[in-house]
């Protein structure tokens, strides 16, 4: 039980803590992830701090935790240790109407002071105009640490849908570093345009150029590096640029679609390169996300759609913010040419966007890979531990429950499905799904897991 005087003790120390923690990280870490912590209870040998969730202790504990531990022992003057107890505070503030009112910007960098561009990037791409959620908090703070602390997550590699922002935030960080010095040489690419730059140095025979362009540098950053699967040749001097790179203690930052370990076709030894670092996912932008996204939008904007119908937007229009752009833009295009004479109306709206919506609806249907991550995420686990070949009961019980959902949920053939699961064959699949069927008659906790997972993936994105 903890005593007043034991809490007091305990805050005492921690402000100790946090004047140490301030001097040693950038502004933007000690706010983001320090100054939101709670201190709980001093003992013997223990700090017990409080933090929001599992996720942000995991995350605190893996990449601060030496950190943390040596600034704690300079306040205690003794070898204390901390001890993470989640739920206890927020690791930010609620999703902002835009980035640029609430979010946490590195050194208050505006539009108006990026004066130098990263090369092959875009200047509007900046941390400022970036709308952040809960479903890409995580992705962003790592990429404002790559910004102002590099090497600190090395490499940061972001994962995620098509339109979800990786590039965004990846250009943000290009341009703050150019910005904050103009003299770093920063490497922006796409995985096909290092491909294409490569395959040109072989037939010119400039080899020697190619690499000394891409490793001489302070930042790489490299867009959609899954398109590196099955290249063979391209994975060798990627890896050795890689390797170069990170060895000379630069900043490396790559985006993806898929988690390293999930990209078809990827080296061993690169999957165990970009496993290395920091990775962060974002996923697909909550309701309340998209309409802060689309209120940023209309930032500055001569013609403003009314609040209604980016509502209306944001309810109907879930995969991905391009989408949502899209829709905001025939909107306006719309209004613009009819002008005050033909109000717009969520009805007309309705008619405007209907192919928008109806592919909406059709990519909301359910698939294998919606159900693998679902899977995956309702029994903590990896989607690759389901598709692999282990074999113990916390990982064959919820990859029967995911082929039985696969089966029933989509219209997929039992071969089909086999692949998805790594290649098996479809009398393992039926296996599956007739063992999940007799278990559900008996197991009443395992027919609720299965009615849960069922009601997730019917529900609307």
């Amino acid at each position: 039980m903890t005593t007043e005087k034991s809490l007091n003790d305990a805050q005492e120390l921690w402000s100790r803590t946090l004047s140490i923690l301030q001097g040693k990280v950038s502004e933007n870490t000690f706010h983001q992830w320090f100054e939101v912590i709670v201190p709980l209870a001093l003992g013997d040998t223990t700090l017990k701090l409080g933090v929001s969730d599992d996720f942000f202790g995991e995350w605190l504990t893996e990449n601060f935790g030496d950190i943390l531990t040596n600034a704690l022992q300079e306040a205690a003057g003794a070898p204390l240790q901390f001890q993470i107890e989640s739920g206890h505070s927020r690791p930010a503030a609620p999703v902002p109407v835009s980035a640029a009112e609430e979010a946490p910007v590195p050194s208050s960098i505006t539009q108006r002071e990026v004066q130098q561009t990263a090369p092959n990037c875009n200047s509007r791409y900046t941390f400022e105009n970036f709308v952040v959620g809960e479903e890409n908090r995580y992705a962003f703070s790592a990429a404002q640490t790559a910004a102002t602390s590099p090497g600190t997550f090395n490499p940061l590699y972001i994962y995620g849908g098509t339109g979800l922002g990786k590039t965004h935030l990846m250009q943000a960080v290009a341009n703050y570093v150019k910005a904050m010095n103009p003299n770093a040489v920063v490497r922006y690419t796409t995985c096909e345009g290092f491909l294409n730059a490569y395959v040109d140095s072989l037939r010119n025979k400039t080899s020697a150029e190619f690499r000394d362009y891409y490793r001489n540098v302070d930042l790489f950053l490299v867009d959609d590096v899954h398109h590196l699967g099955g290249k063979e040749q391209l994975q060798e001097e990627f890896f050795n640029t890689f390797n170069a790179i990170y060895n000379a203690g630069k900043q490396i930052m790559m985006t993806s679609d898929k988690q390293p370990s999930e990209i078809k076709g990827l080296e061993a030894r690169l999957v165990s390169r970009f496993e290395s670092g920091v990775a962060a996912q974002i996923t697909e932008p909550s309701f309340e996300t998209r309409l802060a996204i689309l209120r940023m939008k209309q930032e500055g904007q001569a013609f403003k759609l009314p609040d209604e119908l980016l509502v209306f937007i944001a309810e109907r229009i879930s995969s991905h913010i391009r989408a949502l752009e899209g829709a905001r833009m025939r909107l306006v295009a719309f209004a613009s040419a009819v002008g005050d004479s033909v109000p717009l109306t969520t009805e007309m709206a309705s008619n405007l966007l209907g192919d928008m919506i109806d592919n909406e609806a059709e990519k909301n249907r359910v698939s294998i890979d919606r159900i693998l991550d679902a899977v995956a995420s309702h029994f903590n686990i990896k989607v690759h531990d389901i598709t692999g070949s282990k074999r113990p009961k916390n990982i064959a019980e919820p990859r029967m429950v995911a082929m039985y959902l696969s089966r029933t949920l989509t219209d997929e053939s039992l071969k089909d499905i086999g692949q998805a699961f790594g290649g098996r064959n479809h009398t393992t699949v039926i296996h599956a799904i007739k063992q999940v069927e007799n278990d559900c008659r008996t197991n009443e906790e395992l027919k609720r897991t299965v009615t849960a997972l069922k009601r997730k993936l019917h529900a609307r994105i």
